[in-house]
């Protein structure tokens, strides 16, 4: 059948849509809107600045050229030309240093995991299943146990510097988890779950002993768990226009209400999920809760794409531990604000 034959009987479904756009160079594919928005990020952070036991719950209730596509560099560079003006302080070398991490963030890409192939399925759960005996899993998995690291900002007895550190400070935890798994098998990412529209829990994913999964959205006394978010609870979480408003909550009439992110689009699914992961002290255990974290970290990355506000800590409250030491990478809220800058991207 042509294609003007299939566009005479039927509006194509995502199948023939998707055969249809594999004929397009990747220059055409690319969200060139998006690739300046980041472009333009890149830029204003280089440039000075100028003229120019169980997690609280609260009451009931366009994407880069996949890797290994040819040409994506030409493509990012061409691209390039959809961000704003360039300065004229901005040397040509130092642009096109934006550009190659452009391209690089463009090559390691983190999917849906419904989109995922069995083969790429495999290859996550057997690099999972490699990792999980090695030390360096055992101490990425005993870190979200140590509340000292302040990385909850609605659980009982957390400073309030918490509230700024949580979404940093699990980006930079999946990112661990990413890399040791590309220690043992290169081309690997973690695949995110999108909980607001996808309402199975992956279970596809490698199980360790000792991991419960019981039956999602009801708790052990029959009682039903807090539920799901939905698609327009996450778009209003992304027209939040204060990174504490998006993340935390927001204050209103004298009073704070906990309606970000951490409670609703976090919390709310860990206790919708129950079992291993339905307790801060356990979460980490099921390789599920990377999974769910991606996606925290995606929703995130979108909010970041037109707001330009961020956690708001500095000093010692900035360093993400145990890994803001320059042994352990040097990692601070600071320097994770960006996953163009860190090296990868989500499609």
């Amino acid at each position: 059948m042509t294609t003007q034959e299939v566009m005479a009987d039927h509006f194509p479904s995502t199948e023939e849509a998707q055969i249809a756009a594999s004929g397009w160079a990747p220059g055409q594919i690319i969200d060139s809107e998006e690739v300046g928005l980041r472009l333009s990020r890149m830029m204003a952070a280089e440039l000075p600045a100028g003229p120019t036991g169980f997690f609280p719950m609260a009451s009931p209730p366009g994407s880069f050229v996949p890797s290994g596509q040819a040409g994506a560099g030409e493509a990012a560079l061409a691209m390039a030309a959809g961000a704003p003006p360039m300065p004229a302080a901005m040397p040509v070398e130092q642009l096109r240093s934006l550009v190659t991490q452009l391209v690089r963030a463009s090559q390691r890409v983190r999917k849906d995991h419904r989109q995922l192939t069995n083969a790429e399925r495999d290859l996550f759960n057997e690099a999972l299943e490699q990792a999980h005996n090695t030390p360096a899993y055992k101490q990425l998995v005993a870190a979200h146990k140590d509340m000292s690291h302040r990385h909850h900002g609605t659980m009982p007895g957390m400073p309030a510097v918490a509230i700024q550190r949580f979404l940093p400070w699990h980006r930079a935890y999946d990112l661990k988890f990413e890399d040791l798994l590309r220690t043992i098998k290169p081309n690997v990412t973690v695949p995110y779950w999108d909980y607001a529209n996808d309402h199975a829990r992956p279970d596809w994913v490698w199980k360790p002993s000792g991991v419960k999964r019981p039956t999602p959205g009801t708790r052990p006394d029959g009682h039903p768990t807090q539920a799901l978010p939905t698609q327009s609870t996450i778009d209003g979480l992304l027209q939040r226009p204060t990174f504490t408003a998006f993340t935390y909550g927001r204050v209103m009439g004298g009073s704070i209400r906990i309606d970000g992110l951490e409670m609703t689009a976090h919390n709310n699914v860990h206790d919708w999920c129950q079992g291993t992961l339905g307790s801060p002290m356990t979460a980490a255990e099921d390789p599920i809760f990377f999974l769910l974290h991606a996606n925290v970290d995606r929703i995130w990355d979108q909010w970041q794409l037109t707001h330009s506000g961020g956690p708001n800590v500095t000093g010692a409250d900035a360093g993400l531990d145990p890994w803001w030491t320059q042994t352990a990478g040097g990692l601070t809220a600071d320097g994770v604000k960006d996953i163009t800058v860190l090296g990868y991207s989500y499609q």
